[in-house]
């Protein structure tokens, strides 16, 4: 092999090898992020959606443990395959022991692709009305949503799990984003999903308002 394949192997590896840390981590690193962005933004939705995944995290162990009592425990899976922080810091447990079935991986990316899919359609209206531009995004989003959940379903099903766990996991968190979204939405109201901060469309005749016409004076 000569100089140049072998760097190019060594950095093909680095950049595989990151890939896989980042989605390794990537439901408990959302969760600490988003609230974060709260704490310095104070966008109410950055806030609800830590809620949200904190539902999603407690959600899962509860979906986990019953099914675990209908069916057995489960054979836990390699270290490589594990999902979430791995090492406890500072004597926190940081989320990190998440039971690992139904494949908390597939569980908490697709239930954040539905809850973040809702949010969009629920703008997408103002979108529309902002001009093509605008109105393309939501389905663009609505893409790569679904691409990022096949290129996880992908890499899971080689090696670390079978495709009747992630598929009792993806029906499990369609349910769970949907229901979430739901309750979040009608306890903190529709500005805790405006993620892009949109302005959103009202319809005066369904809320009753008066509509005010202001003329030029003569």
């Amino acid at each position: 092999m000569s100089k140049s394949e072998d760097n190019t192997s060594s950095i093909t590896g680095a950049i595989v090898s990151s890939i896989k840390q980042l989605h390794s981590q990537m439901p408990d690193s959302i969760l600490f992020g988003s609230i974060f962005l709260y704490l310095i933004t104070h966008n109410m939705a950055f806030g609800v959606f830590g809620v949200f995944i904190i539902e999603l995290i407690l959600s899962h162990k509860l979906i986990g443990w019953i099914l675990t009592q209908i069916s057995g425990p489960s054979t836990p899976p390699s270290e490589a395959c594990r999902v979430g922080f791995r090492h406890l810091r500072m004597k926190i447990d940081r989320l990190n022991l998440h039971n690992p079935y139904p494949s908390y991986g597939i569980f908490s990316i697709t239930a954040i692709g539905t809850y973040l899919g809702l949010a969009t359609t629920e703008f997408k209206s103002t979108l529309s009305q902002m001009g093509t531009n605008w109105e393309w995004r939501a389905y663009i989003a609505y893409i790569f949503i679904a691409l990022t959940i096949l290129l996880l379903v992908i890499v899971r099903s080689a090696g670390c799990e079978p495709l009747g766990e992630i598929g009792t996991a993806f029906v499990f968190a369609l349910i769970t984003g949907l229901l979430f979204f739901t309750i979040n939405k009608a306890l903190f109201g529709i500005e805790s999903m405006n993620f892009l901060g949109l302005p959103f469309m009202v319809n005066k005749d369904d809320s009753g308002d008066a509509i005010y016409v202001c003329s030029v004076n003569t």
